[in-house]
């Protein structure tokens, strides 16, 4: 456009001189007959010849404008230099370091998941509220005898964990020097939250298999229905045996636990990690001495009433928990069978087929 208007304004200018020219030229006398160019003339004349065959004066023109496009293209370079500020990137928080449980560390995820406080119950604790040594599947064998069945080691008998101890046993499931433990006891399990319960619960807990060990008698009276944070086993191994059962239990059956409790326990994953411990090779077989069978006693106890040992000795000498329960795998072999005095009262369950003979 720029040139456009140049090329016009210096086309006006050579038309409007020439007419000038002109115009003075006819005026001008005749007498001057041969005149020569003015000046004038001869500047426009040289005018002249430099304008195109168009008549229009050729005028220099100056460096052409940038187009439209490169002006926009120009303009967009110009912004490009001009870079924004970067906007601050917020401060990034930093996330709190997340300890993913392993499997050796379950145990004690569970331990910290139970509720920790005072021991209490509703109601004082009987022992009479947990019916246990049931015979679930009506195999012939009460709860007892078949940990006895599960625990025994052939070639070797039972190994009691809370004190270390070997045991042959007097032949077959007869084990009258063992007892069955309640590694929670029944007593412990009544203060942290089975009081509550419904009978069948405690029924079920009772000959609950996870809660049983079978161990020798004088490491159970010495246990007795203390905790943890109470007592624990001498054997090294036990302690941690005991530590992750309880855990387990207590975590399966939601029963709380007490600070003592909880701390020991805790103190006890730090060494013992989640694997229950092997029972150890065998080396020497710990004899146990078994109940005095030599000499029979007179038959007057409860039992005595319903039963007639093979030895003459009184039934209840054979029980070896004091559970007020005896089961065919507590009975020497010589014990058996057992008569049945009275087929309807048959209060130790020995008689399974109801022929008058027990233990056969």
């Amino acid at each position: 456009m720029r040139r456009f208007l140049l090329y016009a304004v210096g086309g006006i200018i050579v038309i409007s001189t020439i007419g000038g020219i002109i115009r003075n030229a006819s005026s001008s006398n005749d007498s001057n007959a041969n005149p020569s160019a003015s000046p004038v003339l001869e500047e426009v004349i040289e005018s002249a010849a430099e304008t195109n065959d168009d008549g229009v004066q050729q005028i220099e023109p100056e460096q052409e404008d940038e187009s439209f496009e490169e002006l926009v293209a120009e303009e967009a370079r110009e912004v490009e230099k001009v870079e924004p500020s970067p906007s601050p990137e917020p401060t990034a928080l930093e996330e709190p370091t997340k300890t993913e449980p392993s499997s050796d560390n379950t145990l004690l995820v569970q331990l910290n998941a139970l509720t920790v406080t005072e021991e209490s119950a509703i109601s004082p604790y009987d022992r009479g509220e947990f019916p246990h040594w049931d015979d679930e599947d009506g195999d012939g064998m009460n709860t007892r005898v078949e940990v006895l069945s599960e625990e025994k080691i052939e070639n070797a008998g039972w190994y009691s964990r809370w004190d270390g101890i070997w045991y042959q046993g007097e032949g077959g499931l007869s084990a009258p020097s063992f007892d069955i433990d309640h590694i929670v006891a029944l007593s412990e399990a009544w203060d942290s939250g089975a009081s509550e319960w419904n009978a069948y619960d405690r029924d079920i807990f009772a000959d609950y298999r996870l809660n049983l060990v079978a161990v020798s008698s004088s490491s159970n009276r010495s246990k007795g229905g203390r905790d943890a944070g109470e007592w624990l086993p001498p054997d090294p191994l036990g302690k941690c045996f005991l530590a992750i059962r309880v855990i387990q239990v207590k975590s399966n059956w939601e029963l709380s636990i007490d600070q003592g409790e909880y701390d020991v326990l805790r103190d006890l994953l730090t060494d013992c990690g989640s694997e229950i411990p092997q029972v150890p090779d065998l080396e020497t077989v710990t004899p146990i001495p078994s109940p005095n069978t030599s000499m029979p006693t007179p038959q007057n106890s409860y039992g005595s009433q319903y039963y007639i040992t093979a030895n003459g000795v009184d039934i209840d000498q054979y029980d070896s928990n004091r559970n007020g329960d005896i089961n065919c795998g507590e009975l020497p072999a010589s014990a058996r069978p057992v008569i049945v005095i009275n087929l309807d009262n048959d209060p130790y369950r020995l008689d399974q087929d109801s022929d008058g003979t027990g233990c056969e």
